[in-house]
């Protein structure tokens, strides 16, 4: 099941924004959950998963990457 919820969706620079508001974000890795909501979003609406950009933020730090790398691995 998917828990939590989506702080802030942004469309910016052609992309579609996944962020999320995580308290301590740079002790924090939420690549899975936020993997699984852009897979969740590009199925519900139908976009391509290389639409979406995911991060997770707090005052002090901003982590992004792109989900679909996430879900395949570089090729050697």
């Amino acid at each position: 099941p998917i828990t939590g919820h989506i702080d802030l969706l942004q469309v910016r620079n052609g992309l579609i924004h996944i962020l999320d508001y995580k308290p301590e974000a740079e002790k924090v890795d939420a690549v899975q959950q936020l993997t699984i909501y852009a897979l969740a979003l590009a199925s519900r609406i139908r976009l391509a998963v290389k639409d979406f950009k995911c991060a997770w933020f707090d005052d002090k730090s901003y982590h992004e990457f792109f989900p679909l790398h996430a879900v395949y691995a570089k090729k050697a």
